[in-house]
């Protein structure tokens, strides 16, 4: 009889196979700028428009979010670009490999709340435009998660083979 494994141990690998398949596209980019926070999360727009130093915080924790490879959990962190609560984030989380989850908890006790609406925003919306893109589907879970495609191979063999008639 097989040991009692971890939700960490049974579908953590394939936190880090969907994280690695991230590619960022330039178009991308332009839709996220356009993306707008939720009506109700109006005040973080106002805290944003009187902080003299949001744009150098966006962009350090932006580069904090890339440098520790935590788009994807803080993209399953989000509901509809919205970030949940605490306990529906656990929730969601609970698979997610441990090294991944002290980073991102690293950046959900330091950054400002404003500060991480925006990024929760932008993030979402690009992870879930990158993942339409190569699978279809905006949405993944970890526990439906459809195994890697295989890679893309430069030459094949042609499968179609031709009879000459002419003998």
């Amino acid at each position: 009889m097989e040991p009692y494994k971890s939700k960490q141990d049974q579908w953590g690998h394939l936190w880090v196979d969907e994280a690695e398949r991230f590619e960022c596209d330039g178009d991308d980019l332009d839709t996220v700028e356009c993306a707008d926070l939720a009506d109700e999360l109006w005040h973080h727009r106002v805290m944003a428009e009187e902080d003299p130093s949001f744009q150098r915080e966006l962009d350090e924790w932006h580069d904090y979010i890339y440098a520790k490879d935590i788009l994807l959990p803080l993209e399953q962190s989000c509901y509809q670009g919205v970030l949940l609560t605490t306990g529906q984030r656990a929730i969601r989380l609970e698979s997610c490999p441990e090294l991944m989850l002290s980073h991102l908890r690293w950046f959900f006790e330091l950054c400002p709340t404003h500060v991480k609406s925006h990024l929760a925003l932008r993030i979402s919306v690009l992870v879930r435009l990158d993942r339409a893109r190569r699978t279809g589907n905006p949405d993944w879970r970890p526990e439906s998660a459809l195994p890697a495609p295989e890679e893309p191979v430069f030459f094949r063999p042609a499968t179609l083979k031709f009879r000459s008639y002419g003998r």
